[in-house]
């Protein structure tokens, strides 16, 4: 075993919620380590939609311009469309933030974080893969695990211990708790690029079918961005090919197949699940947990990667006010617990109870007839999942 290094902090995982930790900390004066089992750049399964409530944020740290630079996209529409029609808005009908929102790539948005975080002074490591926390009783001293590039187990040492490690935490979840439901009635999730999508600049689309949903969206380099979420009946019924999950589900529409009529696939396709959605615990044996690892907010809403980044946020500044306390860390997830709640406890509730309906066919068909009936409602559902 390689000889083991001692932090004021050790985050497991370089996603948004991972390296903006990091990022602040090392900016606070943290001896901090962020631990990456992928290499950079890399792709994830994501709607890669950043809503205008996460500007600020990024701002903070300082990449808001970066992205833009890089080529992000600017997203001033959005529309909902059902079998029975579409909804159309502006993005300044439903956010108080700013008139548009961003759309970019993961591996452009989690590779731009990282980088900042390491030039804050963050030690980053790629192609560590954490297997366990250690424990000192219910304290925890470290993480070990295994160096990809090596093949050699490794060990890390800090009293404070960051998971930010995703939807599937090894940390966090046993493996019960990571089977997402009975088998037959979970929900997967697919994403992928493509090339000659027809008349998209500009807008997202988020289209509702009789099993599911997913949204369309431009990233950079003029490719756009589909990721849809259905049932493991329909993944089933297509034999797990892609494409003939795609035909059965959002191709349906009229609308998506006239966007998709010319598109051609760039790049590999990914899929995850089954998904689980909602709460979760902040910590675990005072291991905190951000992101997706803390909790999984329904894809329909859109601000998973802002919740990704403020939790990282409101974590940071729980710890450095606890910096001070003898038992600090139990005081950092006390203050933590607070802080995510009073944020994100009504919006997660709302998402749940939204849920039943984008999978029911039933009340889909009723929520669609509605809408079109009334377009105004759309406006409050919407902004309802955001503050």
């Amino acid at each position: 075993m390689l000889p083991m290094t001692c932090h004021d902090a050790i985050i497991v995982g370089g996603g948004p919620a991972g390296s903006t930790a990091a990022a602040l900390l090392a900016q606070a004066g943290f001896r901090v380590l962020l631990l990456e089992e992928k290499r950079m750049p890399r792709e994830k399964l994501c709607g890669e939609f950043i809503t205008p409530e996460s500007f600020p944020t990024l701002s903070r740290l300082g990449v808001f311009d970066e992205l833009i630079r890089q080529g992000a996209q600017q997203i001033r529409r959005l529309s909902l469309i059902t079998s029975q029609g579409q909804v159309d808005g502006e993005m300044a009908d439903i956010s108080r933030e700013c008139d548009w929102a961003m759309s970019v790539s993961r591996a452009r948005f989690d590779q731009t974080l990282f980088e900042r975080a390491r030039s804050l002074g963050a030690e980053c490591r790629e192609g560590i893969a954490v297997k366990q926390c250690a424990f000192n009783g219910e304290y925890p001293t470290g993480v070990d695990g295994i160096d990809l590039g090596t093949g050699r187990p490794v060990s890390f040492r800090s009293e404070l211990v960051i998971d930010a490690s995703g939807r599937q935490s090894r940390l966090m979840l046993n493996r019960a708790e990571r089977t997402a439901g009975r088998r037959g009635s979970r929900r997967y999730a697919l994403k992928v690029h493509f090339e000659n999508v027809v008349d998209i600049d500009g807008r997202i689309e988020l289209f509702l079918f009789e099993h599911g949903y997913g949204g369309l969206s431009l990233i950079e380099n003029g490719l756009a961005n589909l990721c849809f979420i259905t049932t493991e009946e329909i993944v089933r019924r297509a034999g797990g090919d892609s494409m003939k999950v795609l035909e059965q589900t959002i191709l349906t529409n009229p609308i998506a197949r006239e966007r998709l009529s010319k598109a051609v696939v760039s790049g590999n396709w990914l899929a995850a699940g089954p998904l689980s959605f909602g709460r979760r615990r902040l910590f675990r044996r005072n291991v905190i947990a951000l992101g997706d690892a803390a909790g999984m907010i329904d894809p329909f809403t859109g601000t998973g990667m802002q919740i990704a980044l403020r939790s990282a946020e409101i974590a940071v500044r729980a710890i450095i006010e606890s910096a001070g306390s003898s038992r600090y860390i139990e005081e950092a997830a006390r203050r933590y617990s607070s802080y995510y709640e009073e944020e994100f406890g009504r919006r997660m509730a709302i998402a749940g109870a939204l849920r039943p309906v984008v999978f029911s066919p039933l009340a889909t068909r009723i929520a669609a007839k509605t809408l079109a009936a009334a377009p105004f409602l759309a406006r409050p559902l919407m902004r309802a999942t955001r503050r």
